[in-house]
Parts: structure tokens; C-alpha cells; sequence
């Protein structure tokens, strides 16, 4: 028997496509040959092109898969001095290096402060080098900013964080108190769930009609009147970056979005609640010059638009990653996972091609008439930076309940350094409190988001405790707005103060850290030219799919562990489906009367639903007009899923 849950689906120890490469160069990083550097930077140049990169692992090893042939390697690591070596690779290299502190580099200048900083934060914390790594191989920076013990009377702003809390309680009760604010925190703890509104479209139009409708009009934004497009080129690769834009009958654009990683692009006839919409609309494409129209554009309620550029397969491996995070007195929790875990999360990211080159950038906020506003990290390659900087910040302030958020989105969308021709442009927005609810926000909140989706940026709200339900409707509707996703901490690690369930029928709770990983994968992979695609490592079933109704043991033990509920009554259910790999038309036979199939693309957005299936009566799917990769098919069960693989490419 096999049981499989969608949302958890992806146990991402990635293998990438190049370990088929004969030869290698592999080592050790460390600091003067004392102490490891974990996920240092190590790049490799043939000429002047990055033709890989990798991270060191948590005891500083690495390993790049090359060909043979004469490359430069870049060893990087913040507040150290950068090592060039030219290495010829005939076979497996080893090459260990050893790092030693740049007296000149901005990171070891500020180490002074960083320390006077985080003494006023704190009474006491671990003695040990900011490189070291501790007997668990947590990453460099991991407790230096928490006391073991502190009273509050001796914090930094102290008087700031009492009335941060305070507002949770006078907002929610005494539940919503951030508990864990002044603790340290644990690494691999936190639990969280993903709502993806795109994957369940019919139950968010149901939403905003029912549980969240009065909150359009509190927000005065609502994504209406939704298109999809679908752009790939003659062998079916998608083509991510295509500009797109929606036309209307006046001949005025009124929304622009790009394709992402699955040649997809979603873009809306309005993010006004209650704007105008036209009968008619035109659908204007654009790559590197070459120009399609589709005339009679479809909703997405009639299907997806596709179009084929006559392109040639240019893979573009650059990735941005912001974060933009809400550093008021209650979000230590999630300032805490930051520093312990970041480092691990991009490592395993990264895993799905050595080529991917990521870059980070991180804006810090707070409110008005508070010590800052915000505090901006521009993108870095070096990884190490990144977490540097994320480690020298803090959580204080917060007055009242809203907080700036707008100002802060218009920082990351419009002062950061984004990439344009990046194969993924992605801003976790991470807070506990919604901006301020004036018209001047409204309208300020709608074109930002309007912004992000014309620059291709997927915004992806992780809410943490005592958000409201209203915030959570703004956010999810951002996602929507920029071809992001909504994700959200829960109170099964029994870490922090009580977490706002969402509004959905189902969900599946997973680790933070392995939510986040799976998010930046599968808004990461795309399939080579050669057609070739990654090994995600799905474990779901490709040919037969069977679901039993889990014992009764089974069943309390999950209740007891995630509160997830089972159907009530006895439910067999399996279907076959074949060829697989298809070219294209997938034969799927049931072995009773259901409802329904769904099939999806990795990313969860639902592309075609199979109504009122007939027991063994074999119905025909044709996949031919989206790109090459991997889709799911799958049936609902209660609250649950079950779910099986399909592997579409073009020979």
C-alpha cells in the first residue's frame, strides 16, 4: 500500500544532471586550516564564463563535476580573503584550501560592532568563533544573537518588544504572545503548510464569495478576471521571461506579467475590487524581439492560452532570492530560523543543478517613527554575506499592530537589483501584521504588486503567529497577483504563540525548512536543452496509483501528530495511466466510478480537471501543448490526496 501526500511530497537530496560528468574537483574549505567554512562559495570559470558553482557542505567539503580541461576556481567566504587558483582538471582533483581574515573587508571591520551590538541584546551568549561550526553542524552565526537568559528590563528596547507583544494580546489574547520570542532558537523545529490558491482555483472563487469576501472590499483589492498563458518553443521547452501582457479592447495594456521556469505566466483583468472589465481582451507576447498575439484571449475558466515562439533553447541559470522580513519585537522566532537554517535551505536548493547561480538580498523593516524604517542588503552572490548581515539584525520595536509593509515591498521590488533575465526572481515576504489599511496603502499595495508581477518577481508571503484574517487574505491575494504562493507557520512545533489557521479545505504541515526547499526547487527547475530533467526525486508512482484507506491506528497516529482528519467511511480507489513518458496523450482507466482527476504541474497550479470518470472506461488526456517536465495527476480523498507521477517530453 502506498500513501502519498502532495504537499510533502519532494524529499529534496537532489542529484544533479552533471554527476554524470567523468571528472571532478573536490576539498576542504577552512579558516587557516582551524575550523571548517560551511556553505562558502566555490565557483569555477572557463575563460570568463561561470560554467559551475557550488556550496561547501556543513564540514566545509565540496565536490564540482567538470570536464576535462583548464578552469579558474574562486574560493569566497564573508570577512575572508578571496583565493584564485588556476586548476587543470584530467581526472578526480582534490583541492583543500585554506582561508585567512581580511583585515579590510567590510565584514571583518564591523565585527567589533556586530559584538557591541548583540552585547546590548543580550546578558549572555556562547563563546565561540563566528566561523565555527557546533557539534550538530549548525551554520556559522547560529545563537549569536540570543541570551540563554535575559530579563527584559535588560534588553534593547525592551520597552519596544513589551508593547510589540502587547498588541498580539490585545489584538487576539493571550494566545497570540510570541512565547518564544526571547528564546533560542532550535533548529529543524518550526512546522509549516502552503496554500497554493492557484491549485484550487474553484475553492478560492468559493472563499472570496463566502469566508473571505468582506475583506476584499476592507482591502479594496481583489485579483478578478484571471488569464493564463503558456509559452514554450518548437520542441516544447519552456520559455521562461517571455514578456506578456493583457490589451484591451481600448488597445491599453492593463496588466503585464513574464513567464517563470514552467513557461507560464498569469495575469489579471484588474487588482481592483469591483474594477471595470471589458468583454474581450488581446494577449501581446514578447521574447528577445520575436512578437506573437493570441486575439481572442481565454479565461482561465475556458482553459489555458498556449503559443510557441519559433525559439531557440537558451537556459538562463541565474536565480534571485529577497528576503523581506518584518523585524518588529514578536518575530524572533522567525529572525532565529533565519540564521540557524538559511545557509542549509539554499544548500539543498542548489543541489538540483551545479550551475544555478543564486544570488541574495534582504530588506529588514520596521514601522514609522520607530529607530528605522528599513535596512537593505543588496544582492550578493556569496552566500555568507547574506547571512551575515541577516545575523546582525534583530527584533524590537512595533507599537501597534500594523506595520510598514508597503514601504518595505517597495524597497525589495523597486531598490533592489534585480536580475531581468534571471530564470527565477522570487521575494519571501516574512511578518506577523498587516501594512496599514488606508486608501494611500491600498493604492500604493496595488500598484506594487502590479510592479512585481510586470518585473516577473513572485512574491511569497510566510505569515507567523497573530497574523489576522484579513492580512491573510491581502497576502494570499498577492500571491495570486505575482504567480507566488502562500505559506504560513503552524502550531504543530509548539514553538511561539498560537498560528491563524487558513481558510482551505486541506493542507499538509511539513517542516519550515523542507517547505522552503521545495517552494525554491520547483519554482527553480527547468528541463536542459537536451531535454534531460532534473532528478526532483518525486516519489510517486508513474504507471498504477493505489489508495486504501489508512488504519484506524494509522489514522490516530497522524491525528495525534498533524490533526489531519481521514474520510470517515472505507475508500479503495486506483487508476493506470500510460505511456509514461508520453509525447503527449496519456490513456488514463479508473477502476470505479469517481468524481474526479485533477493534473497539475509541479508547482500545484491546476491545468486540466477530468469530470464524472467511468468505471474502466479509458479516457484520453492530450498534454502536448505544455512544456516538457514532470505534471501530477491526482484524486482527492477526504482531506487528503493521492497522487501519481507523468513525465511529458517532446521525444
Amino acid at each position: 500500500m502506498k500513501r502519498c501526500y502532495f504537499f510533502a511530497l519532494l524529499t529534496l537530496l537532489l542529484i544533479p544532471g552533471s554527476a554524470l560528468w567523468s571528472q571532478s574537483i573536490s576539498g576542504n574549505l577552512n579558516a587557516a586550516g582551524s575550523m571548517n567554512l560551511s556553505y562558502a562559495n566555490v565557483d569555477i570559470y572557463k575563460g570568463d564564463k561561470l560554467v559551475a558553482n557550488v556550496l561547501t557542505d556543513v564540514n566545509g567539503n565540496y565536490k564540482v563535476h567538470l570536464d576535462t580541461g583548464m578552469y579558474r576556481v574562486e574560493f569566497q567566504y564573508a570577512g575572508f580573503e578571496k583565493v584564485v587558483e588556476k586548476i587543470r582538471v584530467t581526472s578526480d582533483e582534490s583541492v583543500t584550501k585554506s582561508l585567512t581574515e581580511d583585515s579590510d573587508s567590510e565584514y571583518y571591520r564591523s565585527k567589533e560592532e556586530r559584538e557591541s551590538k548583540r552585547s546590548e541584546i543580550t546578558l549572555s551568549t556562547k563563546s565561540r568563533p563566528m566561523h565555527a561550526m557546533d557539534e550538530r553542524g549548525i551554520a556559522p552565526l547560529r545563537h549569536d544573537m540570543v541570551a540563554e537568559e535575559v530579563t527584559l528590563s535588560e534588553v534593547h528596547d525592551a520597552k519596544d518588544y513589551l508593547s510589540s507583544a502587547a498588541k498580539k494580546k490585545m489584538m487576539f489574547g493571550e494566545s497570540a504572545l510570541h512565547g518564544g520570542s526571547l528564546e533560542e532558537g532550535e533548529a529543524g523545529k518550526l512546522t509549516a503548510g502552503e496554500i497554493n490558491d492557484f491549485s484550487k482555483w474553484d475553492l478560492w472563487n468559493d472563499l472570496t464569495q463566502g469566508d473571505l469576501e468582506s475583506y476584499q472590499s476592507l482591502w479594496k483589492i481583489a485579483p478578478l478576471n484571471r488569464f493564463t498563458v503558456q509559452v514554450t518553443n518548437a520542441n516544447r521547452q519552456p520559455i521562461a521571461n517571455a514578456e506578456v501582457q493583457l490589451v484591451n479592447t481600448s488597445g491599453s495594456t492593463v496588466y503585464q506579467s513574464m513567464t517563470d521556469n514552467t513557461g507560464k505566466a498569469e495575469l489579471w483583468s484588474t487588482l481592483q475590487f469591483k474594477g471595470p472589465f471589458d468583454r474581450s481582451y488581446v494577449l501581446r507576447i514578447n521574447y528577445k524581439g520575436m512578437n506573437k498575439t493570441i486575439r481572442k484571449a481565454k479565461t482561465f475558466q475556458d482553459g489555458i492560452n498556449t503559443i510557441s515562439m519559433d525559439a531557440n533553447c537558451d537556459l538562463n541559470y541565474d536565480v534571485d532570492i529577497a528576503f523581506v522580513v518584518d523585524a518588529t519585537g514578536s518575530m524572533s522566532d522567525e529572525l532565529n530560523f533565519l540564521k540557524a537554517e538559511l545557509n542549509e535551505v539554499i544548500y539543498q536548493s542548489k543541489q538540483i543543478d551545479q550551475r544555478l547561480n543564486f544570488r541574495f538580498a534582504n530588506v529588514f523593516y520596521r514601522d514609522h517613527e520607530e529607530d528605522y524604517l528599513t535596512r537593505k542588503q543588496d544582492f550578493s552572490r556569496v552566500l555568507s554575506e547574506s547571512i551575515t548581515f541577516i545575523s546582525d539584525q534583530y527584533a524590537g520595536g512595533g507599537g501597534d499592530f500594523p506595520e510598514a509593509v508597503e514601504v518595505a515591498l517597495e524597497e525589495g521590488i523597486h531598490q533592489l537589483d534585480w536580475n531581468p533575465e534571471a530564470r527565477a526572481r522570487l521575494l519571501f515576504l516574512v511578518l506577523d501584521a498587516p501594512p496599514h489599511n488606508t486608501p494611500e496603502v491600498q493604492q500604493k499595495l496595488e500598484k506594487l504588486m502590479s510592479a512585481a508581477a510586470k518585473k516577473g518577481i513572485r512574491i511569497i508571503p510566510l505569515v507567523a503567529s497573530g497574523i489576522s484574517k484579513d492580512a491573510e487574505y491581502l497576502l494570499r491575494a498577492m500571491a495570486l497577483a505575482t504567480n507566488g504562493t502562500y505559506a504560513f507557520l503552524t502550531d504543530h512545533s509548539g514553538i511561539g504563540g498560537a498560528h491563524l489557521a487558513p481558510s482551505a479545505d486541506e493542507y499538509e504541515v511539513e517542516l519550515l525548512s523542507k517547505l522552503l526547499i521545495r517552494v525554491i526547487t520547483n519554482f527553480t527547475y527547468q528541463p536542459d536543452c537536451e531535454q534531460d530533467i532534473p532528478n526532483l526525486e518525486v516519489d510517486l508512482p508513474d504507471s498504477v496509483v493505489v489508495y486504501d484507506t489508512p488504519t484506524i491506528t494509522d489514522s490516530a497516529e497522524v491525528r495525534d501528530s498533524l490533526n489531519t482528519p481521514f474520510p470517515d467511511r472505507e475508500v479503495q480507489v486506483s487508476w493506470r495511466y500510460w505511456p509514461n513518458p508520453t509525447n503527449g496523450i496519456v490513456n488514463i482507466e479508473v477502476d470505479r466510478d469517481i468524481k474526479e482527476l485533477l493534473i497539475t504541474d509541479m508547482n500545484g497550479k491546476l491545468l486540466i480537471r477530468l469530470e464524472d470518470l467511468k468505471k474502466d472506461r479509458t479516457v484520453q488526456v492530450d498534454l502536448s501543448a505544455y512544456s516538457t517536465g514532470i505534471y501530477l495527476i491526482r484524486y482527492p480523498v477526504g482531506k487528503q490526496w493521492t497522487s501519481g507521477k507523468i513525465i511529458v517530453v517532446k521525444n
